[in-house]
């Protein structure tokens, strides 16, 4: 248990200094967010291409396609992604919100029960996605803000939950 109880202080103490480094730099965050976006939406497409794949969808290639553009876009360009990330995330969410808003018209046409349910988180995304156009500084620096709290929070947690763990 007291290696528990190291690795949880270690785990703690690397989540506080990220979560402050990122509170202290937060253009190179939003830079370093571009990329792990990047990759994040890379990967997104590859999952809508295999889809593709196995339902022979149109709409899931053309949403793959679409995302591996825009992943290798903000990889291969940090800077630029700094000033594109909430336009990319605002047009990765609207894709996401319109392909579910689809999906979930043809899953109640089919009678599958809690379609509604996919329907109302594609309507969600897609609003969420048009308000972060209309904010776009606001809503980077907004996100890199609660990204950095969470950190803080759960490295301040880990910490204690190292104290409390029996030893």
């Amino acid at each position: 248990m007291k290696s528990l109880r190291v690795n949880l202080w270690i785990t703690g103490g690397i989540l506080i200094i990220m979560g402050v480094l990122m509170m202290n730099y937060p253009i190179e965050a939003i830079m370093t967010a571009g990329m792990i976006l990047g990759f994040g939406i890379i990967a997104s497409g590859i999952n809508h291409v295999s889809a593709w794949y196995f339902f022979r969808l149109n709409r899931f290639l053309v949403a793959g396609f679409l995302d591996i553009i825009a992943g290798l876009a903000l990889v291969i360009q940090p800077g630029i992604s700094a000033f594109l990330i909430p336009f990319v995330i605002a047009l990765w969410l609207f894709s996401e919100g319109i392909s579910r808003t689809c999906a979930a018209f043809w899953l109640g046409g089919a009678k599958i029960p809690g379609w509604w349910m996919i329907l109302i988180s594609g309507i969600a995304m897609s609003v969420f996605a048009l308000m972060m156009c209309a904010a776009p500084l606001s809503s980077t620096f907004s996100v890199m803000m609660i990204l950095s709290g969470v950190l803080i929070a759960s490295g301040v947690l880990a910490v204690i939950e190292g104290f409390v763990t029996p030893r």
